[in-house]
């Protein structure tokens, strides 16, 4: 099924800068368990995702990194990433063992395609089509962000309005363009255990106002 339409090669990607006054900090989840990922550690073509993985021309992978603007957008778009929230689901407070969290800033602006919703219209999309869909969609959405990076060479990013929060904004970085990568593209403010307060404290709050239970 074609749930999402195929992009052209020329469509109107619009390529917006994103700067310290619009979000000034980011927030990274990374898993530590079973590979040792750090707060700088870009997915080299691994897992499967809305937007990656992405290739370049010579089929190497592109290196990506996902980011929300809050804390709270950060946790629904990885740990709480697929627990219903109607009917509420549940989720196991020991898997915070295994998760960090990392505050990153840049100290440049980042120009992204973006996929908000006011710019899918000119590509013949919809939120609903684009971010909103399942899983079993990915590899379509996939196309739009392959083409986004093929047909923007000025892009680092993909910028889009969360899926899970939609309070919230994410980003998707291009590793291999980011002025430095991969030696520090960005700065880490601060990372820390999802499972050691008052982080832990604040997943349980989130947990409770969206009424997930906790086992």
């Amino acid at each position: 099924m074609n749930w999402v339409p195929t992009p052209g090669p020329a469509e109107a990607f619009v390529v917006e800068e994103i700067d310290q006054d619009e979000v000034r900090e980011w927030y990274h989840v990374y898993s530590i368990d079973p590979h040792a990922n750090m707060a700088f550690s870009f997915s080299e073509g691994w897992g499967d995702t809305r937007f990656a993985p992405l290739a370049l021309p010579d089929s190497t992978p592109v290196h990506t990194y996902y980011a929300a603007s809050t804390f709270n957008c950060a946790i629904m778009e990885s740990i709480f990433h697929d627990v219903s929230l109607e009917p509420p689901g549940s989720f196991e407070l020991d898997k915070l063992g295994s998760y960090r969290i990392a505050r990153i800033s840049f100290d440049y602006p980042i120009p992204c395609v973006t996929f908000h919703s006011p710019y899918l219209l000119a590509l013949g999309l919809d939120r609903h089509r684009l971010i909103e869909s399942l899983p079993a969609f990915y590899a379509q959405t996939r196309r739009w962000a392959q083409a986004a990076f093929d047909q923007r060479p000025d892009a680092q990013g993909i910028a889009y309005g969360s899926r899970r929060h939609d309070a919230g904004r994410c980003i998707m970085l291009f590793g291999q363009r980011l002025s430095s990568y991969p030696d520090r593209p960005f700065r880490v403010v601060e990372h820390a255990s999802l499972a050691e307060p008052p982080l832990r404290s604040r997943i349980i709050k989130l947990a409770a106002s969206l009424k997930i239970g906790i086992v």
